[in-house]
């Protein structure tokens, strides 16, 4: 459960805690705290979560950790026990220290408040009007809009309850794939998805320049996109190269010179050899790790019902920060060869008739400002936008800024407390400088 301080995290998980609870499942509560004077203290969260039922609590905090297992729990032994460090904990080791305080076949719902920048699926709580949120920092599973008044959420908890319940396996799965390596550093769903960077491209409009070797910030735009990947993926292809320059990737030459990028796609795709690929350009200086991993995380929950994950904002696609899945090499080899040639193909005119799951403009609001996350380096202006932006954010790869202001509006999946029931709310539009796009319009 993530999202700005007193937008009501704790009270949808207070909820949570009952409904699951009086289903019979047990649900371990957690909670990453600033400073935490007694821990589970009448008034406090996590007092909350234990009236509320939590079969086991757990607390965090700088210089200490708490947890605690209620007699009077479903899943009690019929003994209550406390335990009291004088560390901090990560959610990993919180997690491990409450379920040895449950009996041995429990099998419970992990609920968390914070831990933020972990890489779990979360539920993303958005504040009520006139109230500043907060970036997600990692997958989100939905979006749970605050009432902007005081009370419990409303009928619309069924609806996530549902979500939640629907994505059981997919988060299992998630979870097991995170911790396989200690805090949490696992690459989930990675072993199913390559990365694959188009890095053989040259900027006309940059006089020739191999883009790949551009400096943004002081740092070589390979060095920037690789620093984001790396942590995220087992195999990263460098498409359109024969040497991966000793970076931890896989060269995989352009087996289509000339076809453009739907050449690199179809190299990529190729050298995954079944699996799908998540394709980048290499030339985007502000890709997003936390957005990736969303796209990574709907990949693993929507998995078999698409062929083409694609970001759609503002009335374009970008079909350059998207996952193909391995049946988009069936369509491509079919044009191919019926053509004779890929080239001159927009990249999803190429793929035909795939069946296309798009990634809301709101949800990639949630990550950052859509017209930086995909700002591509293909003029020189692009390059002195991407030189101030970098400059403004102290050279970082990632940088917010505020979203620009919305226009049209389509409807998305989310979930309003106080509206009397789970209804759809609606996804807002923007628009980034004619000059940064390189997406493709959407039919």
């Amino acid at each position: 459960m993530t999202g700005a301080k007193k937008s009501g995290k704790t009270t949808l998980m207070v909820e949570l805690i009952r409904h699951y609870e009086a289903r019979g499942r047990p649900v371990v509560a957690l909670k990453k705290a600033g400073h935490v004077v007694a821990p589970d203290e009448p008034g406090t969260d996590s007092h909350r979560f234990s009236e509320a039922g939590a079969s086991a609590v757990g607390l965090t905090w700088e210089n200490g950790a708490y947890v605690t297992h209620r007699a009077g729990s479903r899943s009690s032994s019929g003994v209550g026990r406390d335990l009291v460090f004088d560390h901090p904990f990560g959610v990993e080791d919180l997690v491990s220290q409450a379920m040895a305080l449950l009996p041995p076949r429990a099998d419970p719902l992990v609920l968390a408040e914070g831990f933020r920048d972990t890489p779990y699926p979360r539920i993303h709580v958005i504040p009520g009007p006139g109230r500043p949120g907060r970036p997600a920092a990692g997958p989100v599973l939905a979006k749970w809009v605050a009432a902007g008044r005081p009370g419990p959420p409303s009928a619309g908890l069924e609806a996530l309850v549902d979500v939640i319940d629907r994505a059981m396996p997919v988060l299992r799965r998630w979870s097991v794939e995170t911790a396989a390596i200690p805090g949490g550093a696992g690459k989930p769903g990675t072993e199913r998805t390559a990365a694959a960077v188009l890095v053989g491209g040259r900027g006309r409009r940059l006089g020739g320049t191999d883009k790949w070797s551009l400096c943004v910030g002081g740092v070589p735009q390979s060095r920037r996109v690789l620093d984001v990947l790396e942590p995220l993926f087992d195999r990263i292809l460098l498409v359109g190269r024969t040497d991966a320059d000793g970076a931890p990737a896989v060269p995989v030459p352009d087996e289509l010179p000339g076809a453009g990028p739907l050449g690199g796609v179809f190299s990529a795709l190729r050298a995954a050899a079944g699996g799908s690929v998540f394709v980048f350009a290499g030339d985007m200086p502000f890709l997003s790790g936390a957005f990736i991993r969303h796209m990574l995380f709907e990949a693993e929950r929507h998995a078999g019902k698409f062929d083409l994950l694609l970001p759609r904002w503002n009335g374009y696609v970008e079909p350059l920060h998207a996952v193909y899945g391995p049946g988009c090499l069936s369509r491509l080899e079919a044009l191919l060869s019926r053509k004779g040639s890929l080239a001159g193909f927009r990249v999803v005119e190429g793929v035909g008739e795939a069946r296309v799951l798009h990634v809301p403009e709101d949800d990639i609001r949630l990550f950052g400002d859509p017209g930086l996350l995909f700002l591509n380096l293909n003029t020189p202006a692009d390059l002195a936008r991407a030189e101030r932006l970098a400059a403004a954010s102290g050279g970082a790869g990632a940088v917010h800024s505020p979203a620009e202001p919305r226009r049209k509006r389509d409807p998305t999946l989310q979930f309003r407390a106080g509206d009397g029931g789970a209804g759809p709310a609606r996804r807002g539009e923007g628009g980034g400088p004619p000059e940064t796009r390189r997406g493709e319009r959407s039919g």
